[in-house]
């Protein structure tokens, strides 16, 4: 018994008419009628009552169809099974950021993933540089993004993917606000905030102001900045959100190289490997 055979008889049972299951199955009408006529014969029984315009199951035939039905879906089931276990799984994206960094310029890349492979999973976790090693090198994350200086072991593949600059972030209502662009001879009688999430700009400042140390999110800084405790200077790719304003800072001009890193030599999931390589691919700016 062909499986060929069998679809055909399912197909004849779908239309009740031969010549449009011939149709169906894209096959003409007599090699269809003979294939039908071999299963009948290794059953060895008619399956169907011929007749002019229609056909009808005889006995035989509706006691074979929930079997003949189970033997096509079970076929069909193992080629799908098979054909999954050809095709790369799509596995989850896990991505580490580093204090300060935000998922802003990566977004493009993450979407075109999602897109392509919409039952990936996204999972980011946010760490000092040297933590997110240690997670990739536990299989715990796929890439991470750090500053181009940070200290990472030789294992780790490492890419440039953009460089940012500081910005002043500063109340509305704060005097600086008005100001076109903010240079370091603004903030002597300032107090600057800073922590790791800060990016290190205020420390690139040969000359800087008083500085108040604070752990905490960049989204913590900033509300300690709408609190009035001090201003800070953090990325332009960190959304300062009302009543907070951000103002360029060009004199002198602070900025660091952020880059992407993974284990050299791991196989990734097809999600993460396409990831990395969108992002190696795009020009970010």
């Amino acid at each position: 018994m062909e499986l060929t055979q069998v679809r055909y008889f399912l197909a004849l049972c779908r239309t009740r008419n031969f010549t449009r299951a011939a149709e169906a199955c894209n096959v003409t009408q007599p090699a269809f009628s003979r294939a039908i006529q071999r299963l009948e014969e290794e059953l060895a029984g008619a399956l169907i009552f011929r007749e002019r315009s229609t056909t009808t199951l005889t006995e035989l035939g509706r006691e074979m169809l929930p079997h003949l039905t189970a033997m096509v879906e079970a076929a069909d089931a193992a080629q799908a099974c098979a054909k999954a276990r050809r095709l790369p799984q799509a596995g989850n994206l896990r991505i580490g950021l580093a204090p300060g960094i935000t998922a802003a310029p990566i977004a493009a890349a993450i979407a075109e993933v999602l897109r392509v492979f919409p039952g990936a999973e996204l999972h980011f976790s946010e760490s000092s540089a040297p933590a997110l090693a240690e997670s990739m090198l536990a299989d715990a994350l796929d890439c991470a993004l750090v500053p181009e200086d940070s200290v990472l072991p030789e294992r780790l593949n490492r890419w440039p993917l953009y460089t940012e600059s500081a910005v002043l972030v500063c109340p509305a209502s704060h005097r600086l606000a008005g100001k076109n662009a903010c240079a370091a001879s603004d903030l002597v009688s300032e107090t600057l905030l800073v922590g790791d999430a800060c990016g290190g700009f205020a420390q690139m400042l040969a000359a800087p102001p008083r500085l108040q140390h604070c752990r905490g999110s960049a989204a913590q800084i900033c509300e300690l900045v709408a609190a009035g405790l001090g201003l800070a200077l953090l990325s332009n790719r960190i959304s300062a959100p009302p009543p907070l304003t951000t103002r360029p800072f060009n004199e002198p001009e602070l900025t660091r190289t952020i880059e992407l890193t993974t284990l050299a030599g791991r196989p990734l999931a097809a999600a993460a490997a396409s990831f990395i390589k969108l992002c190696r691919a795009q020009a970010f700016t």
